[in-house]
């Protein structure tokens, strides 16, 4: 119920907020090639029924209907701004809608075409199916550059169910097993990093891997004391004064936020937070410690809202301020209830991250650099590339056709020889050769060179190979 309730706010507010960037997307859509805005298909949703999915259209309308049902990067059917659309997963928004009417969440397993649920193992499909598909989840993060490993493919459609679609039915197994609060909030982390930031370096690169740094932060923001709550109650009245305002330009625009303020409107917003932090209190919200930060705490968030919203609402109506606008009195409540959520979910996830770093719970990274980057290499890197707490961080291959090219995310971004650079050596712990089905003679000369790095080596098996052995 709580995860319901969630997903309607946050879509309803999303809708409301998008609204501007949706006309404009809708505008260029239209202009660009004719046809409808939406693009409609039909997804098997939860408990196997079948719904037609929103997704802001990417490709010519004739071209949509033809062709595989799985899209790689270059596909000829995409326009220009369905390409830019699907850089930045901007076509996804529209599944907001999905989400209102209750087709939808905002973090669970993608929705699969009826075609590809039929590859779902038998044993695992009544799982799978028994809860509301998502806009995002950990494969949707993972398989970011779904795209790219599937134009390398011969047969892309095949490549997906072959390769990709087991590996996502791992993720929504897993998240299907354990769906907790805490992991919706990293997949929407996660998801903003990888659309907003995707070539951001990794926490342990940057001046985050400072141990006494996390060390500090945990101990900060586990502190359980008094002035805890008094430094949230300050930090709980600023949000609601920020969401006071940022209802007035949401309502007003930029031009005429200053201008269409009524004088006495300062003196209302305090009164108007005096009667927020009330409520908060009565409903008990300030005893939750937001590093905990869950459903129960977002449903005390909301029912204390809603009553200090109806009350300021009463008060100012009665009081004939008939200067603050009525719709200001009408969203701040939503406006509010969404900004005390999402700043103890960032908190949370700080939180959470500093906690990992202090106990190693993730484990120090094995970051490898994989040798060849043909069908064993890019089924590899496709295999462990952020997950289990391995990172790829290069491909190399002999190959001229392949420099630059980006396979499952990872660029091949020199030749076998470079392994010995410096700059491609930093920060390796691991050196992975991928060439199985490659001459004795090379391999040799490969194992070779990669024994000359330092570092553990390991090897995809051959034809003649029961298993990968490391090489001391």
């Amino acid at each position: 119920m709580g995860k319901r309730l969630l997903d309607v706010v946050a879509a309803a507010l999303g809708l409301l907020l998008l609204l501007p960037l949706f006309l404009v997307i809708a505008a260029a859509i239209k202009l660009e090639s004719p046809g409808p805005v939406f693009f409609r298909q039909e997804r098997v949703g939860r408990h196997g029924r079948p719904f037609r999915i929103f997704k802001f259209r990417t490709m010519a309308t004739a071209a949509a209907a033809n062709g595989p049902q799985v899209t790689a990067a270059g596909d000829s059917r995409v326009t220009a701004v369905g390409a830019w659309l699907r850089r930045f997963k901007l076509d996804e928004l529209a599944q907001l809608i999905d989400v209102l009417r209750g087709t939808m969440s905002l973090v669970g397993p993608r929705p699969e075409v009826p075609r590809f649920v039929e590859h779902y193992p038998p044993e695992w499909r009544e799982r799978l199916l028994s809860v509301r598909p998502g806009i995002t989840d950990f494969a949707s993060v993972r398989y970011r550059d779904e795209g790219e490993l599937l134009a390398a493919a011969a047969d892309p459609e095949r490549e997906y169910i072959e390769v990709v679609l087991p590996a996502k039915l791992q993720y929504a197994l897993d998240y299907v097993d354990n769906p907790t609060m805490g992991t919706d909030l990293r997949v929407l982390g996660l998801t903003l990093r990888t659309v907003f930031a995707p070539t951001l370096p990794s926490p342990r690169r940057l001046f985050m891997n400072d141990s006494k740094l996390w060390s500090r932060l945990d101990q900060l923001m586990s502190a359980v004391h008094p002035r805890n709550r008094a430094v949230a109650t300050v930090a709980d009245g600023l949000v609601i004064l920020v969401c006071w305002h940022v209802t007035y330009l949401f309502r007003l625009g930029f031009e005429r936020w200053q201008p269409g303020r009524p004088w006495y409107d300062d003196y209302v917003s305090f009164g108007v937070v005096a009667v927020y932090l009330v409520f908060l209190a009565l409903t008990g919200v300030p005893r939750g410690l937001w590093r905990f930060f869950g459903f129960d705490d977002f449903r005390r968030i909301a029912i204390a809202c809603v009553l200090a919203g109806l009350t300021s609402a009463t008060a100012i109506l009665l009081a004939q301020l008939a200067g603050v606008a009525r719709a200001v009195l009408l969203l701040h409540p939503l406006f509010c209830m969404v900004g005390l959520s999402l700043s103890r979910m960032i908190y949370r996830l700080i939180a959470e991250q500093a906690r990992a770093q202090v106990e190693g719970a993730d484990g120090e990274p094995r970051r490898a650099i994989v040798l060849g980057a043909g069908e064993a290499g890019r089924r590899l890197v496709s295999g462990i590339h952020r997950r289990d707490g391995w990172i790829v961080l290069a491909l190399l291959d002999d190959d001229p056709a392949k420099q630059g090219l980006r396979i499952g995310g990872v660029t091949v971004s020199g030749t076998l020889p470079d392994l010995l650079q410096p700059h491609v050596l930093a920060g390796a712990t691991h050196v992975i050769i991928a060439m199985p089905d490659a001459p004795d003679a090379l391999r040799e000369r490969t194992l070779e060179m990669a024994r000359q790095s330092r570092l553990p080596v390991l090897t995809v098996p051959g034809k003649d190979e029961t298993h990968a052995q490391p090489v001391s």
